[in-house]
């Protein structure tokens, strides 16, 4: 069932309603324990606000570390927290990271020495670059890189990817108010009286889905479909054929 709908204007990314979906559900008594989102809402930022502001623990695919399938990752080096350094899987230890800035927010940067990394005999699978430089990592604020950790070998384990496997039923409805009810078709001018349409198409949806739910037992007999034609072909055919 649909619970809650929220009328955004087109330019506005995903990521930024999540925190008005989550006031609105807590203002009708409809806050959950675990939300399933889609990768365009999961961030290790907006996990840790999340579960901080509304207690809510959200379940969805965090961005893989794009050096992935081409060597080391983040997760392949070990993070000292209290000495401010990280160790590579060859057993060096970086200088102190720094405070840095991405994308606006706080992160640390981590910068191995040149002269290790030129001489380690992993360097290709490692820096992936021919110049010599030393690897450079780029570390979240402790708490959210712990998410990030936790949530990249999570999402590989069958336990996760069974309980994801229920926002199916999300992208079903999806599938369903857009092509069925032509919910993406606006007809109307304006945010407010779109949203008006936005809450009667999931209305409709509603009552749609509550009209297939019978008790069980007292389903109502339904007629049978009629023929089709292409079976009506087959069976003039069969009865055609000569045994």
């Amino acid at each position: 069932m649909i619970v809650h709908v929220l009328t955004r204007p087109a330019p506005v990314q995903d990521i930024d309603a999540v925190d008005d979906i989550h006031a609105g559900l807590a203002a009708s008594g409809l806050t959950p324990a675990e939300h399933l989102l889609d990768s365009g809402y999961v961030t290790p930022d907006v996990i840790h606000h999340t579960a901080q502001q509304w207690g809510i623990a959200l379940i969805g695919p965090v961005r893989a570390d794009p050096r992935g399938r081409h060597g080391f990752t983040k997760e392949d080096f070990h993070v000292n927290w209290d000495d401010h350094t990280v160790t590579c899987p060859r057993g060096v230890t970086s200088p102190p990271f720094k405070p840095t800035l991405g994308d606006g927010k706080p992160r640390l940067s981590v910068l191995f020495p040149r002269a290790a990394c030129r001489a380690c005999p992993d360097r290709q699978a490692c820096t992936g670059d021919a110049n010599g430089k030393g690897r450079h990592l780029t570390l979240l604020p402790e708490p959210l890189q712990q998410i990030q950790t936790r949530n990249r070998a999570d999402q590989h384990t069958e336990p996760w990817k069974a309980c994801y496997a229920l926002r199916a039923g999300c992208e079903a409805t999806v599938s369903e108010t857009t092509r069925a009810h032509g919910l993406r078709n606006c007809r109307y001018k304006g945010l407010a009286k779109t949203h008006v349409q936005h809450v009667l198409t999931a209305a409709g949806t509603n009552v749609i889905r509550l009209a297939d739910c019978y008790t069980p037992g007292i389903i109502p007999d339904r007629p049978p479909r009629p023929i089709s034609p292409f079976q009506q072909l087959c069976r003039r055919l069969a009865a055609q054929t000569p045994e």
